[in-house]
C-alpha cells in the first residue's frame, strides 16, 4: 500500500472553512489595514482573515524604494501580534517572482476544495481597476471578493453598470453581494513612508512595535533609534 496516499492534504492556513486572504504590499502595513481586515472578518463571520505580504506586488514593479519582503513579513507579524484571529503567511513571498492574485487563489483553491468559501479583501478604491487584474474572470470563478466600503462613499452605481458592462452581469452581481459596509480609516502607507522620510511625528498610525522596527532598521529613512 502507498503510505503517501493516506496522508492529508497540506493547508497552508490551517483547517479552515470560511477564511479571508488579505494581499498587498504592506509597505509598511498600517492601522487601517488592521481595521479593516477587523471590520470585515467580523461582519462575514470569517474564522480567520490572514495577511499575504506580496513577494513583488504587480502595480508596484515601477520605481520607489521599498523594504525588502523580509522585513515587509515581520512588519506584519508585529502589527498582528495579540490580534484575534488575525494571521500572516509567507505564501506569496515563497513562491517569488510577482504576486499574482490568481496563482494565489489557484493554490488555495486546490488545497482546500470546493467546498471552502475563501474571500480575498479589497478596498472599494481598487473595484475599478478589477478588469484589468490578471485573468480576472478566471480568479472570479476560484474565489469571492470582499469589498470594503466606506459608509461616507458609497460605491457609483456608474460603476456597477461598468463593471457588468466588462466582466459581465453574472460577475457584477457577485462582486457587489461582497461589499460591506466599513469605517474606513484614511492612512495610506504612502503617506507614512512620506512621514518617516521628512523626520516627522507618526501619530498612532502604525503600530508601536513595527514603529519601532521601522526606526531600529532606518526603513523609509527613518532616523535610527
Amino acid at each position: 500500500m502507498d503510505s503517501t496516499a493516506a496522508q492529508p492534504p497540506v493547508l497552508p492556513f490551517g483547517p479552515l472553512k470560511r477564511f479571508g486572504l488579505f494581499g498587498g504590499s504592506f509597505d509598511p502595513v498600517h492601522v487601517g489595514h488592521l481595521s479593516i481586515a477587523q471590520q470585515i472578518m467580523n461582519e462575514l463571520k470569517l474564522e480567520k482573515v490572514i495577511l499575504l505580504p506580496a513577494a513583488t506586488a504587480p502595480h508596484k514593479r515601477e520605481g520607489g524604494a521599498q523594504a525588502s519582503a523580509e522585513d515587509r513579513l515581520e512588519m506584519c507579524n508585529l502589527a498582528v501580534h495579540n490580534m484575534r484571529n488575525l494571521e500572516v503567511s509567507n505564501f506569496e513571498i515563497v513562491r517569488g517572482g510577482v504576486s499574482y492574485t490568481v496563482e494565489t487563489a489557484r493554490q488555495v483553491r486546490a488545497a482546500y476544495g470546493p467546498d471552502a468559501q475563501i474571500f480575498f479583501l479589497i478596498g472599494s478604491d481598487s473595484l475599478a481597476d478589477l478588469p484589468q487584474w490578471y485573468e480576472i474572470r478566471e480568479l472570479l470563478s476560484l474565489i469571492d471578493f470582499a469589498i470594503a466600503e466606506r459608509r461616507e462613499a458609497p460605491i457609483l452605481l456608474s460603476l456597477w453598470k461598468r463593471l457588468g458592462a466588462e466582466l459581465g452581469e453574472e460577475n457584477a452581481k457577485k462582486l457587489r453581494a461582497g461589499v460591506v459596509k466599513v469605517q474606513r480609516v484614511d492612512i495610506s502607507s504612502t503617506l507614512i513612508r512620506h512621514l518617516f522620510a521628512t523626520q516627522q511625528k507618526i501619530p498612532g498610525y502604525v503600530r508601536g512595535d513595527v514603529e519601532a522596527y521601522i526606526r531600529k532598521k532606518g526603513l523609509y529613512g527613518a532616523v535610527k533609534k
